[in-house]
């Protein structure tokens, strides 16, 4: 076993980083309640270290793939 939770060979959830625009894995999704009901959520980390929790329905898909910045901002 390769000590993590998805079988191997599976597909990387991706998304879009909300705050770079960067590709963006999505690690995990739970259901949270609400007061208007259940509401799924998703745990989301970018390829520049930013990470949120965030409504499921937010996500984006990611447009084409584009290279890694090499810098960071502070």
């Amino acid at each position: 076993m390769d000590g993590t939770n998805a079988p191997v060979g599976a597909a990387l959830d991706t998304t879009t980083c909300p705050e770079c625009g960067a590709l963006a894995e999505v690690t995990e999704r739970a259901v949270l309640e609400s007061t208007d009901g259940p509401v799924e959520h998703a745990r989301v980390q970018c390829v520049a270290r930013h990470w949120f929790l965030l409504p499921a329905a937010s996500l984006t898909s990611p447009s084409a793939p584009t290279p890694a910045r090499t810098s960071l901002r502070s």
